[in-house]
């Protein structure tokens, strides 16, 4: 369906039919639409959105960990798709994803901003973009053996403050310490009394 018919209908009655029939959910919170579906489909999905329906706009890609959850899938890969100009829209898509088998095709070649949030994915959760030419990662050390935003992940870290050098300021010079203890929780909103003491007694003028 060219992309000027598609302005005025949703994403999903854009699609065509063999396609609709592969969205498992549709749910719309505060305005946006958020379509489902399963990894098989990920790729035949997010390329008619760009080639047929002009969302030309990759907004963000990320991951959610739903460990724990009563589902089948443990990962959900989600992508917020904009189409600009004159009748600009914008929606997610959200992949299920197993644990068993988590990886994707990369969709780079359709959005080149994928590149980095694919490698910010694998990054932080392990899941594997297959045909992205740079899975390198960028915020931890190329060599680190965990995935910091998996649930299971432990809140007091597995040691990673113990293996880098605190350098501290002492008068004029730059002075390596030994790395203090990671601390008690690295949760957003989870904050023990401990954590919160640490941070005070750490932001405190030397």
């Amino acid at each position: 369906m060219a992309a000027d018919m598609a302005d005025t209908l949703s994403p999903y009655d854009s699609l065509p039919e063999h396609l609709r029939t592969l969205v498992t959910d549709q749910v719309e919170h505060q305005g946006q639409l958020a379509l489902h579906c399963l990894s098989a489909d990920q790729r035949s999905m997010l390329e008619d959105f760009r080639t047929q329906q002009g969302y030309d706009f990759l907004v963000d890609m990320t991951a959610i960990d739903h460990l724990g959850m009563d589902r089948t899938e443990r990962f959900e890969v989600v992508y917020v798709l904009r189409r600009l100009g004159e009748n600009s829209h914008q929606f997610r898509l959200h992949v299920w994803l197993s644990e068993d088998s988590p990886d994707l095709p990369t969709v780079f070649d359709l959005w080149d901003s994928a590149r980095w949030g694919e490698r910010e994915t694998h990054d932080m959760f392990g899941i594997t973009f297959e045909g992205n030419p740079d899975l390198r990662r960028f915020l931890m050390p190329e060599d680190y053996p965990g995935f910091p935003l998996l649930k299971d992940y432990p809140l007091r870290g597995v040691g990673e403050r113990r293996q880098f050098p605190k350098v501290v300021p002492r008068g004029d010079q730059m002075v390596e310490e030994e790395p203090t203890d990671y601390p008690t929780s690295i949760g957003r909103g989870m904050h023990t009394p401990e954590y919160n003491e640490e941070v005070r007694r750490d932001s405190k003028p030397k």
